[in-house]
């Protein structure tokens, strides 16, 4: 090889080398930086990011920094959002009523935002005997509905209370959760529903099914719902 050859080869080593060490120095420097921010401050940026209605841009990637290395705080904020939501459909829940369903942590920002209250909240007594001859275009009432597990009907009932998991919602029609008597129509991977007055009669035709004793009917199409005032 020519002393041409041997520059070409040495000048072109030379840039691999210098690119990987740059590579090397720039991933050192993003760990570094990782390093020097903590579960709790994301947690708090997102918080105050949320609270001052900051809901895209940073926010989502800062939620995706807590997914990636901070599962417990990423529960917290979950936990979070999923009350928020639940607030402008159905208004301000009872602290208690989300024990056991979001994290502790949640619950006490939830309760820093007046998004949920340690007052208990009035539930909708419904009517002591129900008419099935009142049910808006026919079907069943909601507390007939256990008596037909397995079975496809139209079930209606007044609006009782609702809540979120995830982007799940649940519609509590006649009794509120967590009484077990109560009829509840699961809308699986919604996110959100428009806001419905506490008390409108509500009406779903499908397969009825129970989970651990209360009769419910699935849905994945939130048009299926029909709602009367």
């Amino acid at each position: 090889m020519n002393s041409g050859g041997w520059i070409a080869t040495v000048a072109i080593v030379a840039v691999v080398i210098g690119v990987a060490v740059a590579q090397r120095e720039a991933n050192t420097a993003s760990q570094r930086s990782a390093e020097t921010v903590s579960c709790d401050e994301v947690l708090e940026s997102v918080v105050a990011l949320e609270r001052a209605g900051r809901t895209s841009g940073a926010i989502d990637e800062q939620i995706q920094w807590l997914s990636d290395n901070c599962k417990t705080e990423f529960g917290i904020a979950t936990g979070y959002f999923s009350g928020k939501s639940g607030v402008s459909q159905f208004g301000a829940q009872s602290c208690a009523d989300l024990e056991g369903r979001i994290p502790a942590e949640s619950i006490t920002l939830l309760r820093e935002d007046a998004a949920c209250t340690d007052t208990p909240v009035p539930a909708w007594s419904p009517p002591a005997t129900p008419v099935t001859t009142a049910q808006p275009g026919g079907g069943i009432p909601w507390n007939e509905a256990k008596n037909h597990v397995g079975s496809t009907q139209r079930v209606c009932g007044p609006l009782a209370g609702g809540g979120n998991s995830d982007d799940d919602v649940f519609l509590n029609l006649g009794l509120d959760y967590p009484d077990p008597d109560r009829f509840q129509i699961v809308v699986w991977d919604i996110g959100s529903l428009e806001s419905i007055g506490g008390g409108s009669m509500i009406c779903i035709e499908g397969p009825i099914t129970s989970y651990q004793g209360v009769a419910q009917i699935e849905i994945y199409d939130p048009s299926r719902i029909e709602i009367y005032s």
